[in-house]
């Protein structure tokens, strides 16, 4: 299998992950399975943990019914853009927005806009 690192932000990833309670947090999370490099690889982790999961339910284990498997793509620069994201959230919650980070990439649920002061 093509594992790649999570945090290798050059290249695109397919992400496996598992909602499912974590004792140690006390709360339902998502917790990364897998990280790969080709939708192949993915498709098939993915399908054989989501019937693994079945097979545990069907066999009468106690399984939270909210467990399931999921999955998502990482774009190059993903983490780059999310954590450019969150610093300019924070300066706009703090009321400044300084003009450095005016020009970061950010993800694409968050836009920037300037209102013109001419009266």
């Amino acid at each position: 299998m093509g594992e790649v690192p999570y945090e290798d932000d050059d290249r695109r990833r397919f992400v496996v992950r598992r909602y499912a309670f974590d004792p140690l947090r006390h709360e339902r999370r998502h917790t990364v399975v897998a990280v790969v490099d080709s939708r192949r690889e993915f498709e098939k982790l993915f399908n054989r943990l989501n019937e693994e999961l079945q097979r545990r339910r069907a066999a009468g284990e106690d399984v939270d019914p909210r467990e399931h498997i999921s999955g998502t793509v990482m774009e190059p620069g993903h983490l780059a853009r999310s954590a450019n994201g969150h610093l300019v959230r924070r300066a706009v919650e703090h009321g400044v927005l300084p003009a450095q980070l005016q020009s970061l990439e950010l993800p694409s649920n968050i836009a920037l806009y300037r209102g013109d002061e001419r009266q």
